[in-house]
Parts: structure tokens; C-alpha cells; sequence
């Protein structure tokens, strides 16, 4: 009972402030809990749209960001810029596409024709809980704050799933064609499992 005051004076509202980056634009909001370390409260969200070529099929999708979650850092001095942090996002990030066909073209390593493919609806998901670390450094200059992070965004493998609404999407032909397709599609963003994350900021200090 004796520690609660101090400890409850220790807890005290550090800033609120505004970021953009590779995770998109965010807001966040800082706690102060002791001279060495920061628990924040962060969400970020943007949609990119992308144009790409894979098996002769012509896709145009959105990346699509969306992020909330908290941090929690350590500075290594009281006074200096310096900190390491780690935290756990809710992760609803995806990629949407829509594929068409011109002509004849090899879908999966199999020759079809465009009525064959028909539109292809495609779309990745990641894991729904992630964990995050990073190294960042912040400034302050009088009530306004600078702060620069970077590090890596762990959501996990993509799951691919891709449909055709062709007339002949349930033929053994066209379905064994879109597996090999949706393995290529899924092969091919591998590397986002591990997403880069470089965030600027700017804060309000209380």
C-alpha cells in the first residue's frame, strides 16, 4: 500500500503523435512508465495498389495494410535517443487481386485458352497475431518529438487461395492448372513473411 502512490506517479501519459512508413500512416500513443521505459499503443493502415505479370496472366490487386497493437521500449539512457523495442500486433494485412487471360496462355505450367481461365479472384492472408522488434532513436525539441524506427514485422507465411468463375474451373484439367498457379502466386510473395518495417514519426510530448 505504501508503494502505490509512487508507483501510480510513476504511470503518466508521455505523448500522442503521428507516423507513416512501410506499415502505412498511424497514430500512437505513448506511457510513460519509469525514466528507462515507454509502453505505446499503435495502429497503422494503407491500401497500395500493384500491376503484375506471373504465368502470362495479368494481375491487378491492392496490398492492403491494416495493424493495432502495443510496444513496449527501452531506452539505454535517460537521456539519450537510443531504444530497443518489441511488441504484438492484431495483423490484417492481405493482398487481393483480380487475373484475366488474353489468349492462350500457360496457367500452372498447363496451356489454356481465356474461356478456360475465365477472371481469377486471388487473395493472401498472414498470420493474425504477429510479433515485432525494432531499434529506434527519438528527439525531442521542446514539446515536439522526432522519433525514427526500423525493424522487422514477423506475420508468418502467406496463404494463397485463388477461384475462377469459368465454366470450366471444375474440370481436372483447369483445377490441377490453378493449384499450380495459386503454389506459384504463394511461392512468389514468400519473402513477405518477414514484412521491413521503417517508421517516421512526429509527437506531441505532455
Amino acid at each position: 500500500m505504501a508503494l502505490a502512490p509512487a508507483a501510480a506517479h510513476a504511470v503518466e501519459a508521455d505523448f500522442v503523435g503521428v507516423r507513416a512508413g512501410t506499415l502505412g500512416g498511424g497514430v500512437e500513443f505513448g506511457v510513460k512508465l519509469s525514466p528507462h521505459f515507454t509502453a505505446r499503443a499503435i495502429a497503422n493502415g494503407a491500401n497500395f495498389g500493384y500491376d503484375d505479370t506471373t504465368d502470362d496472366i495479368r494481375y491487378e490487386g491492392d496490398l492492403k495494410l491494416a495493424s493495432y497493437g502495443a510496444q513496449l521500449d527501452y531506452r539505454f539512457s535517460e537521456t539519450g535517443p537510443l531504444y530497443v523495442t518489441a511488441g504484438v500486433y492484431q495483423n490484417d494485412n492481405k493482398v487481393v487481386a483480380t487475373g484475366r487471360a488474353k489468349g492462350t496462355v500457360i496457367v500452372g505450367g498447363v496451356p489454356l485458352t481465356e474461356a478456360q481461365v475465365g477472371t481469377l479472384q486471388g487473395r493472401a492472408t498472414f498470420d493474425k497475431t504477429v510479433p515485432y522488434l525494432g531499434l529506434g532513436a527519438r528527439w525531442p525539441i521542446g514539446k515536439v518529438e522526432i522519433n525514427l524506427e526500423a525493424g522487422a514485422y514477423f506475420q508468418g507465411s502467406p496463404r494463397v487461395t485463388l477461384t475462377s468463375n469459368s465454366i470450366y474451373a471444375d474440370t481436372p484439367e483447369v483445377q490441377a492448372a490453378l493449384e499450380n498457379e495459386r503454389k506459384s502466386l504463394e511461392d512468389d510473395i514468400k519473402d513477405f513473411k518477414t514484412y521491413p518495417v521503417v517508421e517516421l514519426g512526429l509527437r506531441y510530448k505532455f
